[in-house]
Order: C-alpha cells, then structure tokens, then sequence
C-alpha cells in the first residue's frame, strides 16, 4: 500500500487517518453493520501490521477485534463499537506520528534515548486502553 508522505518523506499519519473520505476512521464511520464494522477493522489490521515480523501484532489485534464483535450479528452496539474503534484509531495515529518523529531523529543522529526507546517498544496492547 502506497501512503502519502509528507515533504521530508516520511508517511502522513494524519491524512492516512483522518482524510475525510478516504482515512481509516472514515472507513470505520461508514460502516452500516457490525459485521462491516469488524470486516473494516481486520482490513486496517492488516494494511497498518502488514510487515512479515508483524503477525504476532496482527494476531493480537485481531483477538481483540475478536472480543469486541464476538460471533454477534446485533447492530444495536454499532455506535459504541464504532466509538471504541475511533478511539483505538487515534491512538495508533499518535503512535505511528510519535514513532515517526523519532526515526527521523535517530535517522539524522539527533535521536535521544527516548526515540531510541520508542522505536524499541511493541506494545501492540497500549493503543487498546480504551
């Protein structure tokens, strides 16, 4: 997946989220059903942890999305899994802004020990607090 970058070429986490129509939160919001719903969050799981070294992230955030929507067909929740999806939305985005800033230190040798640690850290679950 081609993802739009900003002018020092590192990707634009906020057009890839927030764009009105195309962003993945837009995706969420047009969900109509809960099985959309879910099939939407497993397609975002898969473009945003698509590296081969990924899968156990994948795996995680599927078993939560698994948890979220269980076997349940019922869309009378479909607000508020919606809201629970937005709000693990945007902290992926501002997991993925703060993880790019931090590349691009260290990439440039100004880096600290905290973009170091950053870049170091997997915790697939920190952007499911919700």
């Amino acid at each position: 997946m081609d993802w739009p970058a900003l002018p020092d070429g590192s990707v634009d986490w906020m057009t890839v989220f927030q764009a009105p129509k195309t962003g993945l939160i837009a995706q969420i919001e047009q969900a109509t059903t809960a099985a959309q719903l879910k099939a939407c969050f497993s397609v975002i799981i898969e473009a945003l942890f698509s590296r081969k070294n990924d899968s156990e992230i994948r795996a995680t955030y599927h078993k939560v999305a698994d948890e979220l929507f269980g076997d349940e067909t019922d869309d009378s929740a479909l607000d508020a899994q919606k809201t629970k999806l937005r709000m693990v939305m945007m902290r992926l985005m501002n997991d993925r802004m703060q993880r790019s800033r931090a590349h691009i230190a260290v990439k440039a040798g100004k880096g600290t020990a905290a973009d170091e640690a950053r870049l170091a850290a997997v915790d697939p679950l920190a952007a499911l607090q919700v």
